[in-house]
């Protein structure tokens, strides 16, 4: 089995050229090179650059590394979210290295396998709805055929079409749902990111909610934490629940009515499942 992970490095064998430029210094990838291997960076660098805000290289599909494929490869590894620098430098260089393969590798996986913003309610990948993911916040993790990557917060579990119209807030989050508009609040103190408690939300405030690997707790009570959901919910919020639904169905029932509820494979645990309930709140 290869160490490359995306489709588009892999399909429909691994190219053998990026797979030695991974494991490889010998193997790195320069200007002057030819080939399918060099198409595939090119096509990886179209893709992964376009968007509103962002470089759109818009390099022809040639196979051949030259100027202005070399001047993509710069503007990428420079890019401040990667800084894919070697210790002495102040700028990236031109060169596809290992580092350079692999976070193209990753990031092309990640893209391969967002959740379409269909009419549904709730990532089922890591990648969430598409978005521009160099600007997620650091700390998650991406799970690989090989294994786990380290690499942007996750997305599954999270929203993917907020109801908006009020404030969309995140109980427990670390940013996993930022790219969506939502901020996130904490019910008391708890170790970890510093965040705002909800106490400082005004009422009925809240047009979408969403907690994730977090339970529905206020200083350590349900009811609290139940009620504390109400008061910062408008009529018809949209609450999310990934996590222990077993757990909280109760009271999770008690707050609206079920408008989706998925039993989904994990793919942050592979062999386990998560439940997920969605709630329209009255």
């Amino acid at each position: 089995m290869g160490l490359l992970i995306s489709q588009l490095f892999t399909t429909p064998t691994a190219d053998p050229k990026l797979e030695a430029c991974l494991v490889s210094d010998a193997a790195h990838i320069t200007p002057g090179a030819h080939g399918e291997h060099v198409k595939k960076i090119q096509t990886a660098l179209n893709q992964l650059s376009r968007g509103p805000g962002r470089e759109n290289f818009n390099l022809d599909i040639d196979g051949s590394y030259g100027p202005k494929t070399a001047a993509a490869v710069k503007a990428y590894k420079n890019h401040p979210s990667r800084r894919i620098l070697q210790p002495w430098q102040t700028s990236a260089d031109d060169i596809v290295g290992k580092r350079t393969i692999k976070s193209l590798d990753t990031e092309m996986d990640i893209l391969e396998n967002e959740s379409p913003a269909q009419d549904r309610f709730v990532s089922t990948t890591l990648a969430g709805a598409p978005h521009d993911h160099s600007k997620c916040p650091i700390g998650g993790f991406r799970q690989g055929p090989n294994g786990t990557v380290s690499f942007q917060v996750n997305h599954f579990g999270t929203p993917v079409n907020p109801k908006g119209g009020g404030r969309k807030i995140n109980l427990g989050g670390e940013g996993e749902t930022k790219y969506l508009g939502f901020e996130d609040f904490l019910p008391n103190f708890f170790p970890g990111p510093v965040r705002p408690l909800t106490s400082s939300l005004p009422d009925q405030c809240a047009s979408d909610i969403c907690l994730r690997d977090a339970p529905i707790s206020k200083d350590g009570s349900l009811e609290k934490g139940k009620k504390e959901i109400m008061r910062i919910a408008q009529p018809g919020c949209r609450l999310t629940f990934c996590g222990d639904v077993a757990r909280f169905r109760l009271s999770l029932l008690s707050l609206g009515t079920v408008i989706e509820h998925i039993v989904m494979a994990d793919p942050r645990f592979p062999g386990t499942n998560s439940e997920a309930l969605v709630i329209r709140m009255p």
